[in-house]
């Protein structure tokens, strides 16, 4: 039964993964991410390790998710942007992600997960990393996520001045 679950919410995750990157409305593609988190959640709760999958709830799924609405509400977002390229860069660009894609197929093929092992983490290991070699990742991610929200505000900002 376990099995069947782990198919289905990575299957669920897969999907909400392409409404991400597929989906011209920048609002179903945050609702896309929120899919995307709840089903990482739930398969962390199936390797049974709940604080993973209440971190991954807690901050992806209610702090990252929200934060990335806000920035959409706050930018004004409502029609999507007609970006879409279908010059040779864009093509190059959907080639390259095919390419990664079989790549990352043929090494799973190559280097099987029949070894690998999951573990159970609890609250005192992932707050002992969390504040000591995990602290710079940690710290670097979010100044990564500020420095595209700045990014964002940025272009949005120069595209609206050009149309006027």
């Amino acid at each position: 039964m376990t099995d069947i679950l782990m198919w289905l919410f990575s299957i669920v995750a897969i999907v909400g993964a392409f409404t991400v990157v597929l989906n011209p409305n920048p609002f179903y593609s945050a609702l896309g991410l929120l899919l995307n988190f709840l089903s990482l959640g739930a398969m962390y709760m199936l390797l049974q390790s709940p604080i993973l999958s209440l971190i991954q709830v807690v901050v992806y799924a209610g702090g990252i998710v929200v934060f990335f609405l806000f920035v959409i509400m706050l930018l004004n977002l409502r029609k999507p942007l007609q970006d879409r390229d279908v010059s040779l860069k864009g093509i190059l660009a959907a080639l390259l992600v095919v390419v990664l894609v079989v790549i990352g197929i043929g090494a799973f093929m190559v280097y099987p997960l029949d070894d690998f092992s999951f573990f159970y983490v609890d609250a005192k290991t992932l707050g002992h990393y969390m504040l000591t070699e995990g602290l710079l990742p940690f710290e670097l991610s979010s100044f990564l996520i500020l420095v595209g929200v700045v990014a964002a505000i940025a272009v949005v900002k120069l595209y609206k001045e050009e149309r006027r």
